[in-house]
């Protein structure tokens, strides 16, 4: 392979500004990770998701606890209503907690009943029960009541309610669907258990809606790897159904989960994947798509959108209070104004790949200023919220290939596109020495796991690849980056405690990769490494 190594000296760069679009971004929820979402149009005439909560770090889906409510009247601006209910309040589940996975909700006769999945005992596997918690408001006040006796220990409920008012009761998982009536107070069943037929590779998670007459049911299927989404239809609540096959794709990571609610005249389907955590199979965000039925009752196959195509402002730093999106521009009061954005009300940003937003405190591009050009940003972190009155948006002229390549503010302080795991050695640092606002950094004695991000590359192409390394005065070892197993031997790059300790070093390396497809790029340190080191701004890109 062709390759040239060099080292560069650390130059400043101004970063530019950025531009808007449609008012709407998925995933829904970024201040917190959830998943399994069922969503419910009241008769308050809101729409409410209703889903689980994965913890960060990842912890994995034991851990699992903590209902939070969602809701919204124009699908675009999102209520979190805070947390209704947790395994501490569950007399009877087990002392250790967690374990609280996909949930539902109904309304009936002025009261809402939250249903949800939870074990009484150690073995999860048998005792498995479906609690029912009660309340007169759909997002507050649930109280425990007790859980619904005479069930196998099977998970992921949904009731569905019919146009008699009759009220059903779903649950299974893995492999295995069961379905009963419920009596009027809705915690008791009513009669004998039906086996659901017709689910063709049904997994779990089932969810049953009813449209011009037909019962649909939705669920994950048990594709290898990576669930999708699959449905059936039936002219009656306990089938058998025809499956119709698949109609929503998977996602990024293995689970897949969902539901289905119409609401101002348009269908949506709702669903999770890995965007906000890059791919961590149990730090997972809710999401939607709108759902399109043909005139035999068929459903269209979903595209999948991700993130969003301008740079959208959110008034609340959790990104769910979204002012808009804007073009390619420079914006002052006025312009804000114009476009319904408030100045000195801006606490979040969302900027698409190839965007830079800078935003300055003062009017006509005046007073101090951020640049922004990845990912979510939470103003308030950086000492900047409410108080922008200017902006502008500018396009970047080259893609790095490396995603989150100056680990830039995610969810939770995640390391997003970078895998890690629960008791994360990898800390951030605020550092604006370098390129972005946050650096990676790493501080201790023992050896930690690396820290790695796989990349696609073109056969036969020419590649840059430049990061930059510091390490703290003192401190003994070397900071690595380096390409796995030598892929690319002279893109190994190392910085010892002894060479210009405590100023970024920037490292560069030319090459073409010929018939290589990947490269695993890492941080690392050397095994005798003892002290503090960082890392920042790791750009692959076309020559």
């Amino acid at each position: 392979m062709k390759t040239k190594c060099f080292l560069i000296l650390l130059i400043s760069t101004v970063l530019g500004p950025l531009n808007a679009q449609g008012r709407r971004s998925n995933p829904i929820v970024s201040h917190m990770f959830t998943a399994d979402p069922s969503a419910h149009v009241w008769d308050d005439g809101r729409l409410y998701v209703y889903p689980s909560t994965d913890n960060t770090p990842p912890q994995g889906y034991k851990t699992m606890d903590g209902y939070h409510v969602f809701s919204t009247d124009d699908m675009i601006t999102w209520k979190d209503h805070g947390e209704i209910l947790h395994s501490s309040q569950v007399e009877w589940g087990r002392k250790e907690g967690g374990f609280m996975w996909a949930p539902d909700c109904a309304y009936k006769n002025g009261t809402y009943y939250y249903y949800f999945p939870h074990p009484s005992g150690t073995d999860f596997k048998k005792t498995w029960k479906i609690g029912v918690a009660t309340s007169t408001k759909p997002a507050s006040d649930f109280k425990v009541q007790g859980y619904i006796e005479g069930l196998e220990s099977l998970i992921d409920p949904c009731v569905f309610i019919d146009d008699d008012g009759q009220a059903y009761l779903y649950h299974g998982g893995p492999d295995i669907a069961h379905a009963y009536k419920l009596k009027d107070n809705m915690t008791e069943i009513d009669g004998e258990r039906h086996l659901i037929k017709g689910l063709d590779g049904f997994r779990e998670g089932l969810f049953v809606f009813k449209r011009n007459d037909l019962y649909y049911a939705i669920y994950p299927d048990d594709f290898p790897k990576y669930n999708k989404m699959r449905y059936g239809v039936s002219d009656n609540p306990f089938g058998p159904f025809e499956c119709k096959g698949v109609f929503l794709d998977h996602t990024d990571i293995i689970t897949m989960h969902g539901s289905a609610v119409e609401f101002k005249n348009q269908w949506y389907v709702f669903y999770h994947n890995g965007n906000l955590s890059g791919g961590v199979a149990t730090n997972r965000s809710i999401c939607f798509e709108p759902l399109e039925f043909n005139a035999d009752g068929t459903i269209n196959m979903v595209e999948q959108t991700l993130g969003v195509d301008l740079p959208v402002f959110h008034q609340d730093k959790n990104f769910n209070a979204m002012f808009g999106s804007l073009g390619l521009g420079n914006y002052t009061t006025t312009d804000l104004k114009k476009n319904k954005i408030t100045n000195n009300a801006i606490s979040s940003i969302q900027v698409p790949s190839g965007y830079t937003v800078e935003v300055f405190e003062k009017d006509h591009f005046k007073g101090k200023s951020w640049s922004f050009e990845e990912d979510r940003i939470n103003l308030e972190a950086l000492g900047c919220n409410d108080v922008i009155s200017s902006l502008k948006i500018s396009k970047k002229a080259e893609v790095n290939l490396v995603k989150n390549g100056s680990f830039e503010l995610a969810t939770q302080g995640e390391l997003k596109f970078w895998p890690t795991r629960a008791n994360n050695p990898y800390t951030w640092f605020r550092d604006h020495s370098a390129k972005g606002y946050y650096a990676l950094k790493y501080t201790g004695s023992k050896q930690p796991k690396p820290l790695t991000q796989k990349v696609n590359l073109k056969l036969n192409t020419s590649y840059l690849l430049t990061v930059q390394l510091k390490i703290e005065k003192g401190s003994t070892g070397k900071v690595g980056f380096d390409t796995k197993n030598g892929s690319i031997e002279s893109c190994n790059f190392e910085l010892d405690g002894k060479s210009k300790s405590g100023t970024w070093q920037t490292f560069a390396c030319e090459f073409n990769n010929e018939d290589l497809e990947s490269l695993e790029l890492r941080c690392l340190t050397s095994s005798d490494f003892n002290g503090t080191c960082y890392w920042d701004n790791i750009v692959l890109k076309e020559k």
